[in-house]
């Protein structure tokens, strides 16, 4: 009996061992990819602000679905985030998603769209001011009533004043626009094949009082304006548009805030 008791006892210890082995591994492999996951997130939060070409970059995939995004805030518009098993960065997007707003305010949103248009916009809480710059987004229009718009914001510095190039579908064209004091002035458009449900790469870049437009790498114009000389940037729709937007980039031509 007393070697079988010693003999079980071994035994057991050895499966403790084994097991405690293998829970620590577990514990630091897991680890591991939770520090791995955080460096990725903060890679593409973080900016060396005071370096020309520093970029930031946004996915939106280690977001929460269905809020808004913790680094970003809506200054109008019900934006969210959103799954999208067809985004360039899977899975997440900021969207517009048109669905989720209260069944009178939704139309109401369509009714105003008749008379007058709704601007909506959503910045990166980061305060941080571009002159120069070259902002890049992923694009996808997918609904709405009047059509889907999908814009890039440069030199914000309120609701009432920035500059936006804006891509319309199904109208099927891209242009460039200054709202000054909540007015929006076209400065420049070009005509581009947009179809719903699609991905597009959209582009804007401005250096001084010169901007170019840019849609999947191919320059659709090039355009002057001299009506504000820096701001943040962010990303803008108008009325009940659908519309996502996946790999939102900056990088800085300038220092910022310069």
């Amino acid at each position: 009996m007393s070697n079988r008791s010693a003999l079980g006892r071994t035994l057991l210890l050895a499966v403790l061992t084994f097991v405690l082995a293998i829970t620590a591994g577990d514990t630091t492999s897991v680890a591991g990819e939770t520090r791995g996951s955080t460096a990725i997130v903060k890679a593409a939060t973080t900016t060396d602000s005071g370096a020309p070409g520093a970029s930031k970059s946004w996915s939106f995939d280690h977001d929460r679905g269905y809020l808004m995004p913790g680094d970003w805030t809506a200054v109008s518009g019900n934006w969210k985030v959103l799954l999208d098993m067809h985004a360039p960065s899977l899975p997440n997007t900021l969207s517009l998603p048109g669905y989720g707003l209260p069944r009178t305010k939704a139309v109401m949103l369509w009714i105003d769209s008749f008379f007058s248009d709704t601007y909506l916009l959503a910045i990166p809480k980061d305060s941080t001011e571009y002159s120069d710059l070259s902002l890049q987004a992923d694009i996808k229009p997918w609904g709405g009533a009047w059509g889907s718009y999908a814009g890039l914001v440069v030199r914000y510095t309120d609701p009432q004043d920035y500059y936006v190039l804006a891509a319309a579908c199904p109208k099927d064209y891209v242009a460039l626009y200054r709202m000054s004091g909540g007015r929006l002035t076209l400065i420049k458009e070009a005509p581009a094949e947009l179809e719903r449900g699609r991905w597009y790469a959209l582009r804007l870049d401005a250096r001084g009082d010169h901007f170019s437009a840019y849609l999947n790498g191919k320059q659709l114009f090039e355009a002057q304006d001299s009506g504000l000389a820096k701001g943040r940037i962010g990303v803008w729709s108008q009325n009940d548009s659908r519309v996502s937007f996946d790999n939102v980039k900056v990088t800085a031509e300038s220092a910022p805030g310069a």
